[in-house]
């Protein structure tokens, strides 16, 4: 079936916050296996629907409503004849914050001390979890299969909870009778929830809202503008952030080509609700079961699943994945990004070479100071030779962008000056490493910087692999008395295409 089906017909029931059809209350009893008819298809449709009609009250007025259907699924043979043995359908509908851990049951639902008590019903609690009780549920075919739906909702919801979460159960009261065919009781069957999961039944209204309107589903429109616009002018929404979770696979292949999760951890983060965001590969594992073992962020397998929306009642979960590498260097698998770029910008006067590979005339000599220090963590560098007429290039070398690449960096933005006459210049050149290939850039000018620009580490990679470094070299227009070179404002972009989520 597919998920959150949106419901057209709104039910004709209204009994002031929670709707339900009739109060009638059956008591259960204990039957025979053999009077128990054959329920094998009966189960709950994953998710919930969301009501767009509005409805009309005993007056003849309309009604401005809301709601929130759960429905379960039953073959027709099975569903004709429980109803010929008088069986009846209900739905029970909860709070997922009221019921906390307590099970939706015959026995906790139905039982001669029950856990629960129908606030549709009766006011008087005594210390019970309120429940809505659906009594007699809509059963109808309303999809392209030849099952029959048996559905109840919850109607007129304040737009303050429309990110509280409901876990909706449906039930077959099954009678039970005596010698004389009267009946004695009912036994009551509840349809297991869909994949016997929980959570695959417990949605809140905005949430299905959400994936309607992300999916283009019709009345996608109305959606957003009865549930999403209306919840946006709350101070839910502009005041709180909300829960997403990302998770972070550590994978194994095997010599047949099958793959293991060797280890999964788990980050929750918050964020305005509907807003984009994205995981971010940053911290390698540092945990006992992987000790020896170096990863590599895995772009391809994570560009699908690292960004989304940020769902309402937590439901938004992030995956990135990472394989054993064999292209993060020694010194630096145990170390985060941020980390790497703190090392690479505090690079010492001895250690220029290395990290750049700057062009050396005969005697002269290479200067490197870290810019402006904010705390521990540098924003820039600035590096100085001492013969600017000839010492003109300046290479980031590629172990650099190698190790960025390891960690999921997809693109780098910096900004580079030559200082000319006490100012500094951007009349530069790029390409890749030493050779005459010119480097693609995309100029990203900001308010504070002009002349800023974005590379693509692909770019630099040959065969998936890191291949040049990155050459700047001082352009004809510049003055060559310059010795004085400004690399900083260093950021990294990561993967960010939507995701699709089941």
């Amino acid at each position: 079936m597919k998920m959150h089906k949106i419901i057209i017909a709104g039910l004709s029931l209204i009994a002031g916050v929670f709707i339900a059809a009739g109060t009638q209350q059956f008591t259960a009893t204990k039957a025979s296996a053999a009077t128990i008819q054959n329920t094998t298809t009966f189960t709950m449709e994953e998710g919930a629907a969301a009501r767009i009609k509005s409805l009309v009250d005993e007056n003849g007025n309309t009604v401005e409503s809301n709601g929130l259907r759960f429905s379960a699924e039953i073959s027709l043979t099975e569903y004709e004849a429980l109803k010929a043995a008088g069986a009846k359908f209900g739905a029970v509908i909860v709070a997922k914050d009221l019921a906390k851990t307590v099970e939706i049951t015959e026995e906790t639902v139905f039982g001669a001390t029950p856990s629960f008590y129908f606030s549709n019903e009766t006011q008087e609690g005594n210390g019970k979890i309120a429940m809505l009780h659906v009594s007699s549920a809509a059963c109808e075919n309303i999809d392209a299969d030849e099952n029959m739906e048996i559905c109840g909702s919850i109607v007129n919801i304040a737009v303050s909870n429309f990110t509280r979460s409901f876990i909706g159960r449906v039930y077959v009261a099954i009678p039970q009778t005596d010698e004389s065919g009267a009946v004695t009781g009912y036994t009551y069957q509840f349809a297991p929830y869909y994949q016997d999961k929980v959570e695959n039944n417990t949605r809140c209204i905005y949430y299905v809202a959400q994936r309607a309107v992300e999916k283009e589903a019709q009345n996608a429109d109305l959606l957003k503008e009865k549930y999403i616009d209306a919840f946006a002018k709350t101070d839910r929404f502009t005041n709180y952030t909300y829960r997403y979770t990302v998770l972070h696979h550590y994978i194994q292949y095997k010599e047949d080509g099958t793959e293991t999760t060797l280890y999964t951890e788990q980050q929750s983060l918050y964020a305005q609700l509907n807003s984009t965001v994205s995981g971010y590969p940053i911290e390698k594992p540092l945990v006992s079961e992987l000790e020896g073992m170096d990863f590599i962020f895995d772009v391809a397998m994570s560009e699908k699943t690292q960004t989304g929306l940020v769902y309402a009642a937590g439901m938004q979960t992030l995956h990135l994945y990472y394989v054993k590498s064999t292209n993060i260097s020694e010194e630096n698998k145990d170390k985060t990004l941020e980390t790497i770029l703190k090392e690479f910008l505090s690079t010492k006067p001895e250690d220029v070479q290395k990290n750049f590979d700057v062009n050396t005339s005969e005697g002269g000599t290479w200067s490197a100071d870290p810019i402006p220090l904010e705390g521990d963590t540098p924003t820039g560098i600035n590096l100085k030779t001492e013969s600017p007429n000839n010492d003109q290039m300046i290479t980031l070398s590629k172990d650099f962008f190698a190790n960025l690449h390891a960690y999921g960096v997809e693109t780098v933005s910096f900004s580079f000056y030559a200082k000319k006459n006490g100012q500094y210049v951007s009349a530069y050149n790029m390409y890749k490493g030493n050779t005459d290939i010119d480097m693609p850039f995309t100029e990203i000018p900001t308010d504070t910087e002009k002349d800023r620009v974005m590379i693509k580490i692909s770019d630099l990679m040959v065969d998936g692999v890191v291949a040049y470094g990155l050459r700047l070299e001082i352009g004809n227009n510049a003055s060559s008395n310059i010795g004085d070179y400004i690399f900083e404002n260093v950021t990294f972009g990561f993967p960010t295409k939507n995701i699709a989520v089941s």
